[in-house]
């Protein structure tokens, strides 16, 4: 055998000696990482054959197993690409569907608007000229009973309100107390309750007294101006 030859055997041989060694390594870089617990011996000595040292095989156990984290974040993906798929076109056909919807809800809502816009401008100026008819009635007994009627309302009204204000309150303390009288366990305080209801229905009750011919003047006194302002809206 020639000196190259022998040269180039003994090469091959380191060289398929490190792969082994490599591959040993990797192998209990793997194990560890499966959870498995190598013979202490094999691990110093696949150590030492491959030139690491503790913290080399546990950064490269760390690794791989971060690295079996990606792969498996990255296989996640694959069966799910056909239903990936079929969502995308679902989106996209309930948009086109939403578009053509749109689009005809805009085409039936045009006129409409258009429409309405038009008699808001017609509202608009009839209002103007009502407003205008009133002021510019020449006749003065009729100008001088439409403001008499109007100061009269406005005191009709001034006198309903504080009423309409008192009844709603005292119904809703009426309200209250029936509840609180229910509720409580004592019999001292209920009976306070349910005299302060009978205090209150009485109030009531003269409240409407005096509510009911006020609202009638009130409507009558409104249902009087309407007519006078027919009147003056007259040419």
């Amino acid at each position: 055998m020639s000196l190259t030859s022998l040269l180039e055997k003994i090469t091959n041989r380191q060289r398929e000696r490190r792969i082994t060694k490599w591959s040993d390594y990797r192998r209990l870089v793997a194990s560890i990482c499966d959870g498995k617990e190598p013979d202490a011996d094999s691990i110093a000595t696949i150590l030492a054959d491959n030139e690491m040292t503790l913290d080399d095989l546990r950064h490269d156990v760390q690794l791989l197993a971060r690295r079996r984290k990606m792969r498996t974040d990255m296989d996640a993906i694959v069966p799910l690409e056909g239903e990936a798929k079929k969502l995308a076109k679902q989106i996209e056909d309930a948009e086109n569907a939403f578009a053509v919807a749109t689009a005809k809800h805009e085409e039936a809502m045009s006129p409409l608007f258009i429409r309405r816009n038009e008699i808001a401008a017609i509202r608009k100026r009839a209002n103007q000229a009502r407003m205008d008819l009133r002021q510019t009635c020449e006749d003065r007994e009729l100008v001088a009973e439409y403001d008499e009627v109007i100061e009269q309302l406005n005191e009709a009204q001034h006198e309903l309100a504080p009423l309409d204000e008192e009844i709603t309150k005292r119904k809703s303390w009426v309200s209250q107390d029936k509840e609180k009288a229910k509720a409580t366990p004592f019999r001292q305080e209920a009976s306070r309750y349910t005299s302060q209801v009978e205090e209150h229905e009485r109030i009531l009750a003269d409240l409407r007294t005096k509510f009911e011919p006020a609202e009638i003047a009130v409507n009558a006194l409104q249902e009087r101006l309407a007519e006078i302002e027919d009147r003056l809206l007259e040419p």
